[in-house]
């Protein structure tokens, strides 16, 4: 038999019919890097908004994000018919709907539905804020009004971003990250050009600009844009995005936005990398690129939704992998969103029966992500980042993260090498078709342990052999025992 790097024999199985193995190898005693906690940047929407009491439950969950991302849409919150605000707006609600006599660009208002439990802007900004350390704003709409139409002029926009903008800051002294606007190159939200979207650009950051000089913030505001489609492959859209930057002299920037949505967790790293290359030739700072939206994709359009287990276990790969981009921040999508429209990229969904918010498949990948340790151990050999390992450095827990994103049945052989002789309480959580999964089976209504054991370290090594299903995961969990 040949032999791991402890000196212990290796099993080696052939592959049969669907069914293959893999072999993940963990080195407790060598420790890698601290592990990045990439749970902790985190989604909203205004298609389908849970009410106040969503944000404290997300928090339980899955620990105070880092960043939330929020949003306030400006043809909801001003109406440029009347040119006045309604500053805690029933979310949801086209005010224009029924109106023949003005122009109103039609943006993603026929995938959004009022919120379902009647939330108000103000009530789900507040909720959400309270429960992370920052919050990234997104502003968008009436991009077209203004730089198509022109129905609305750039100096009007300016103002009205920039009061917006100073009201909700009030509100929410957390906000800290303004994105201007979103995904604008496709019809949803505005099909603007690189030079149509530029100057909407320019008037948000003379308003940040601005709004930072007269109110000396004690959290200043931060200057980003625009939520680019399709990640590499809009590649075109996003160099001439840089080099329109660059040109500009009085440009205000500090982070760049992104979105990515794919089953190839490669196009991450192609895009990080061409990102960063352009960013050094062209003279720009070398600031966060901020992902904000990433979840797979498997085809065009509605069509190319996953299923909740798909995109669940997909998102360990990437995710995993992004965390070595040292500038990337990855924002999954999405912590709520409507059952009826993106089922298999939600996190948590309204169980009635229950009376409350439970997690789906997609919500424990973020909860393993955050019972992992601070410190990430050594996997010998090369597992296509589909797996990671950590150990808390105050408790000695060593948990592992194992995935199969594909279809068959791969058995992982797990060993755990350079552990202290003593006993270990082994706790699984597996995710599949059948377990920890509310979305098959609405019995599933939380996180529950799949097995649990006590096992001994012989010779410093621990081994088990672990059945993972098509697009299963599972979270091993050691707990040394005193």
């Amino acid at each position: 038999m040949p032999e791991s790097s402890s000196g212990r024999p290796r099993r080696v199985v052939p592959n049969a019919g669907d069914r293959v193995w893999t072999q993940v190898s963990v080195d407790a005693s060598c420790s890698v890097r601290s592990w990045p906690h990439v749970e902790r940047y985190q989604n909203t929407t205004l298609r389908y908004t849970p009410g106040p009491d969503f944000p404290p439950a997300m928090e339980a969950y899955l620990g105070k994000p880092q960043i939330i991302r929020l949003f306030v849409t400006l043809d909801e919150v001003w109406d440029y018919r009347t040119d006045t605000y309604d500053w805690n707006y029933l979310i949801g609600v086209n005010k224009f709907e029924g109106d023949s006599e003005h122009y109103h660009f039609h943006y993603d208002w026929p995938l959004t539905v009022p919120s379902p439990l009647g939330v108000h802007e103000e009530d789900y900004l507040r909720s959400h804020a309270e429960c992370a350390e920052s919050v990234m704003l997104n502003i968008r709409r009436y991009e077209r009004e203004v730089a198509v139409e022109h129905v609305i002029s750039y100096e009007k926009y300016e103002e009205v971003v920039e009061r917006v903008i100073e009201h909700y800051k009030e509100l929410c002294p957390n906000i800290r990250y303004i994105e201007l606007m979103n995904e604008v190159d496709i019809p949803n939200f505005g099909e603007l050009t690189v030079d149509e979207f530029y100057p909407l650009f320019q008037c948000g950051y003379r308003a940040i600009r601005r709004l930072n000089e007269r109110h000396d913030y004690a959290i200043p505001l931060l200057t980003g844009t625009m939520g680019l489609t399709a990640g590499v492959k809009n590649w075109g859209f996003w160099s001439d995005f840089l080099k329109r930057l660059a040109a500009d002299e009085d440009r205000t920037i500090d982070f760049y936005s992104m979105h990515e949505y794919h089953t190839n967790p490669c196009r991450i790293l192609e895009f990080y990398v061409r990102h960063e290359a352009l960013v050094h030739e062209l003279g720009l700072p070398d600031l966060p690129l901020m992902m904000t939206e990433y979840g797979l994709r498997v085809g065009e359009g509605d069509a190319g939704r996953p299923h909740n287990l798909q995109n669940a276990c997909g998102e360990i790969q990437g995710m995993i992998l992004g965390s070595y981009c040292e500038n990337l921040r990855m924002f999954p999508w999405c912590t709520f969103h409507n059952p009826n429209q993106q089922l298999g990229r939600t996190m948590f969904v309204m169980d009635e029966a229950v009376g409350g918010y439970v997690p789906t498949p997609s919500g424990h990948t973020m909860k393993f992500f955050a019972m992992l340790g601070d410190t990430e151990l050594l996997i010998e050999g090369y597992t296509y980042n589909r797996h990671v390992a950590t150990i808390d450095s105050a408790t000695g827990r060593i948990c592992v993260l194992l995935s199969h994103p594909g279809e068959g049945e791969d058995v992982h052989e797990l060993s755990v090498n350079g552990l202290p002789a003593k006993r270990y309480a082994c706790t699984r959580y597996l995710v599949d078709g059948a377990h920890n999964n509310w979305v098959a089976n609405h019995a599933c209504t939380e996180l529950e342990a799949t097995a649990c054991e006590t096992v001994e370290a012989q010779d410093g090594c621990w081994e088990m052999s672990l059945p993972l299903g098509e697009n299963a995961f599972c979270l091993v969990v050691l707990d040394p025992i005193p």
